[in-house]
């Protein structure tokens, strides 16, 4: 007698069975992925923004113009303009040296949003609305220049809302 080879109608769906409940229980790790795709990206502009700020602070100083307002300061980016020795908050500012252009990041200043205060601008990913009054969470990095020569610039993030 010959011995029949192959799978069983049971142990074919007994296999569906736990290969569909694998993939309900691994769904939702794969499903994140857009969200945490943002948050990095939001931490990567606060961090270049950061950077920027420091160096061009050190320029400024290099260059004794710490204490003045305005002035400007030649990087690789281009010319940037300070306050304080810090870059001011618009698109000629921290904007020129942090790299972060228009085709992927949204700039917002008080003109564009009653939100964001004078001396600041707010920058969030092409495609995600931000909240800046903080009453709601938001996906978006703040940046807020410097208001004299005692007090650095800010740097704020908000990713809860990525």
């Amino acid at each position: 007698m010959k011995r029949q080879q192959g799978f069983t109608l049971i142990e074919l769906i007994i296999v569906i069975v736990v290969l569909g409940i694998l993939a309900v229980t691994a769904a939702p790790q794969f499903i994140n992925f857009s969200s945490d795709a943002r948050e990095s990206t939001v931490k990567g502009a606060q961090a270049s923004i950061q950077g920027a700020m420091q160096l061009v602070y050190a320029r400024s100083l290099v260059n004794g113009t710490e204490d003045t307002n305005p002035s400007s300061v030649t990087t690789e980016g281009g010319d940037v303009t300070t306050a304080f020795g810090y870059p001011t908050a618009d698109a000629a500012g921290i904007a020129v040296a942090a790299g972060l252009n228009a085709s992927d990041w949204t700039q917002v200043t008080n003109t564009d949003d009653s939100d964001v205060a004078v001396g600041a601008i707010g920058f969030h990913p092409v495609g995600v609305d931000p909240d800046f009054s903080g009453a709601t969470d938001s996906c978006h990095v703040l940046y807020t220049q410097a208001a004299d020569a005692d007090t650095a610039a800010t740097v704020s993030v908000d990713t809860a809302g990525c």
